[in-house]
């Protein structure tokens, strides 16, 4: 019987360590790698004139193929530079898209490097509110 149960209870607990060792290393690990968390931050490094940069402030790389709708109230566009390989496309009086180019398909954004993605001029000194476009808020034709 003893020569059953000792390489039974042997297999039991290595298999047992197994599942402890997944469940508070492997699996937190896993977990702790999290997901990118790209934003876009916007500055004003002088009048009239306000720079917009991509962030990363997740824990993992993610796309910088994104578009980024741009706008503001009560200015005119004096003039728009879309920078890193993005365009810029005027969609309204008062707003317009950072577009990218195809050469940033697949190409990724790391934790903690922002990325430049333009700036624009205004005729006034106005805040500019500048979001990611989701899939839900493409333009209709």
């Amino acid at each position: 019987m003893k020569r059953f149960l000792v390489p039974f209870f042997v297999v039991d607990a290595i298999f047992v360590a197994g599942i402890v060792f997944y469940f508070l290393y492997v699996r937190k690990h896993a977990e702790s790698a999290g997901a990118p968390d790209i934003h876009v931050v916007v500055r004003h490094p002088e009048a009239n004139l306000t720079e917009i940069d991509l962030v990363n402030d997740g824990n993992a790389p993610g796309p910088l193929a994104v578009d980024i709708d741009v706008s503001w109230p009560d200015a005119d566009l004096v003039n728009a530079k879309g920078l890193s390989s993005f365009d810029e496309i005027e969609t309204g009086r008062r707003s317009l898209r950072f577009h990218p180019q195809a050469s940033l398909t697949g190409v990724q954004i790391y934790p903690g490097k922002p990325q430049a993605v333009g700036w624009v001029k205004l005729t006034d000194d106005v805040p500019l509110h500048a979001e990611i476009v989701t899939e839900g808020d493409e333009p209709q034709p």
